[in-house]
């Protein structure tokens, strides 16, 4: 588990614009648009540096959305020596640009904390650290890079399909609650509290994986989910052999027929 990346910057923000009028707002620095990762004219060579930059705009609960809008040059902490990008001179000429805003740790040419690769391919999870109303739990089997507003979860203990599931259960958002920080009404996702949820591994992690995926097929053809998560909440309360009284303290809404019927 880790954090996503931290540029410093990836865009410029007000703060810069006040301080350098020459820039604009909302303009790319390690962070490209598809316009602006375009007009770069990369090479070959200089492609294999820029990844999908995921947000909250495309990252939902349960699912992401494949379709990136955003791009990062993904320069890890070996650029900090500047003879390495002289391999990639037209991503050095536009972060030539920006060399007095960028005073990180492994200025001028990498990220601030580029984090290990291997967080963002693949199988994972992820989730914002500051989460309105209720905690968000997204998996991706595709690569997704995404800033340090995000943790990344990976594992190969246990199905992360199942685990999201679980991770979105509304048992593990009432010990988030209680186990973790909040502030008001959001919850602030920290990696201790995370770490010290009881995972239950379960012999029929498939059986959870297909309920994942029909309830994302539900939910990409804008059909009603709250009978598949009503179903998932209440196996998740068995599988932690709750009581119907006890569940009542975390959902007190929930009948005893719909307790029982799953």
């Amino acid at each position: 588990m880790a954090n996503g990346i931290h540029s410093h910057y990836d865009f410029v923000n007000n703060k810069i614009q006040s301080k350098y009028p020459f820039l604009k707002k909302g303009e790319g620095i390690f962070g490209l648009s598809e316009e602006e990762k375009n007009k770069l004219n990369l090479t070959n060579d200089e492609l294999s540096l820029i990844k999908p930059y995921y947000s909250s705009e495309e990252i939902f609960k349960y699912y992401a959305n494949k379709r990136n809008k955003f791009w990062i040059i993904y320069t890890d902490s070996t650029f900090k020596n500047s003879e390495k990008i002289q391999s990639y001179p037209n991503i050095k000429k536009h972060l030539d640009r920006f060399k007095d805003v960028i005073t990180s740790d492994n200025k001028p040419y990498g990220l601030h904390r580029a984090r290990k690769e291997d967080f963002f391919i693949g199988e994972k999870i992820i989730t914002l650290r500051k989460s309105p109303n209720e905690p968000k739990f997204t998996y991706t089997d595709f690569d997704c890079y995404v800033s340090a507003t995000f943790y990344v979860i990976k594992t190969k203990r246990v199905n992360l399909k199942y685990l999201t599931l679980l991770l979105n259960s509304k048992l593990i958002a009432f010990w988030l609650r209680y186990k973790g920080k909040m502030q008001g009404s959001n919850f602030q996702i920290d990696k201790e509290p995370l770490l010290l949820i009881p995972i239950i591994k379960v012999d029929n992690e498939n059986f959870f994986s297909t309920l994942y995926d029909e309830l994302v097929a539900l939910k990409q053809a804008n059909q009603d989910i709250n009978p598949i998560i009503n179903k998932i909440n209440i196996l998740i309360y068995k599988l932690y052999g709750l009581t119907y009284q006890e569940v009542l303290i975390i959902d007190p809404n929930i009948s005893i027929d719909n307790f029982q019927s799953y």
